[in-house]
């Protein structure tokens, strides 16, 4: 009995820890240098949030970011199915807080949602929805694009379509499955400055290390610099173990 005892109270314990895991916020505070930045752009930063799944984002987490922010991108997975739409709003408006620009690209589990209805509702709070579409963000005569491709689960990745209207030399892709990047060929790698996925939740509950997927980092793969992050929120069980729930803050330097 003490023994069936003693498992009953490690398990439990282990599951509160998973469970505080996975709504402990971590903000990452990055740097991306590239000497290729074109030069208004120095010290440029973005707030990357992706599946956010069934969470609220918390306020308080929000208020420790004092820096200005210049752009707000959501990696996809904003939401998932049974979520209220009045929760995903919510999660917007807390945004709008940050006073920036914010742009949406579609993960999997939003279109598994009520996705006719979630792209009303974006449009209503003006949130710029990128769907195989780039955006110029300019400063003077220096341009930066943000292109942005469709969920290929349920959706059609078109990246000629994406690229089609971008002006900026310095690119910056945000694609919900980091294998959509993966799968290009070299050239069209080669084509952008900086990634930003999610979708894995770095594997999400990995047991003595291992896990479904890689854990979430930021790393160079040939010469661009490739975010992909553990996600906000989680899938089928509010847990946690050996991840992060995250947000990131990435601030573009030049060398």
């Amino acid at each position: 009995m003490l023994f069936i005892a003693t498992l009953f109270g490690i398990g439990a314990i282990l599951f509160c820890y998973m469970l505080f895991l996975a709504h402990h916020d971590h903000v990452r505070y990055q740097t991306i240098r590239d000497e290729r930045l074109p030069a208004k752009f120095n010290g440029f930063k973005i707030f990357f949030i992706s599946d956010i799944h069934r969470r609220s984002i918390r306020t308080t987490t929000l208020k420790t970011i004092l820096s200005q922010i210049d752009i707000i991108v959501i990696g996809g997975d904003l939401t998932e199915k049974g979520v209220p739409l009045d929760r995903i709003r919510n999660n917007i408006k807390k945004l709008q807080n940050m006073h920036a620009p914010i742009y949406f690209i579609w993960g999997n589990n939003d279109y598994e949602a009520s996705p006719e209805k979630i792209k009303r509702m974006l449009e209503q709070e003006d949130v710029n929805i990128l769907l195989n579409a780039s955006k110029d963000l300019k400063k003077g005569d220096h341009i930066i694009s943000l292109v942005g491709l469709d969920c290929y689960r349920y959706g059609s990745v078109n990246l000629e379509a994406a690229m089609n209207e971008s002006k900026g030399r310095y690119k910056l892709l945000i694609t919900h499955d980091p294998s959509t990047y993966m799968e290009l060929n070299n050239n069209e790698k080669d084509m952008f400055h900086i990634v930003l996925a999610g979708h894995t939740h770095g594997g999400q509950i990995r047991i003595f290390g291992k896990g479904p997927y890689e854990r979430g980092k930021l790393r160079k793969i040939r010469d661009t610099n490739v975010l992909i992050s553990e996600g906000y929120g989680y899938t089928t069980l509010p847990l946690r173990l050996g991840t992060n729930a995250e947000c990131h803050i990435l601030q573009l330097k030049r060398n």
